[in-house]
């Protein structure tokens, strides 16, 4: 392929998902997340060959390609070295890639884990609805105590409030004994 077919394809896919962001931000439907990820490869993918298409001559675009190509190499040196300092770079530079990951699904409701970067608070999660097989329909954030556990929780959706049932451990000091009772927490968006 040519430098200016693959330009042409990166600009596309760019414009592609800024628009999906914008329609999502602004009705709440979106596409699948799987599908929007296999963009953002390409994208990625498409960044760092223009990145070195274009270094020799330099040219001022590809500054722009270099955020691609440095991702990439802080990304890889945190998984070959590790430490806090490159964790924290990996994850803000990650952020925009990041796959959603489904935690709960059923037939109504569809729970993401919410990513937040690095040492971010446990139990944040994004709660769709699909809609027909590729797109789905945002319905808001959740934050619960607990990690959602598939064969003990259930989540459904009622009157546009999100129904969660789970367990949870009561510990008495005094008789130091614990109960686990069935809880009903309703989250509306």
């Amino acid at each position: 392929m040519t430098k200016s077919k693959i330009l042409n394809i990166h600009l596309y896919l760019l414009s592609f998902i800024l628009l999906h962001f914008g329609f999502q931000f602004l009705t709440g439907y979106g596409l699948n997340p799987s599908a929007v990820f296999v963009v953002k490869l390409i994208l990625y993918t498409s960044g760092i060959v223009l990145f070195f298409m274009n270094i020799k001559p330099f040219k001022l675009i590809s500054i722009y390609f270099s955020f691609y190509t440095i991702s990439g190499i802080v990304v890889a040196m945190f998984f070959l070295f590790g430490g806090i300092m490159l964790a924290v770079f990996s994850s803000i530079l990650l952020y925009p890639i990041y796959p959603k990951q489904v935690e709960y699904e059923n037939q109504s409701i569809r729970v993401y884990h919410r990513f937040q970067g690095f040492l971010s608070h446990c139990c944040s999660y994004e709660v769709t609805e699909p809609k027909q097989y590729f797109f789905e329909k945002h319905l808001g954030f959740i934050e619960i105590e607990t990690e959602i556990n598939p064969n003990k929780t259930e989540l459904k959706l009622n009157n546009g409030k999100i129904l969660f049932k789970h367990e949870v451990e009561n510990y008495n000091i005094e008789n130091k004994t614990s109960i686990v009772v069935d809880t009903i927490e309703i989250k509306s968006n």
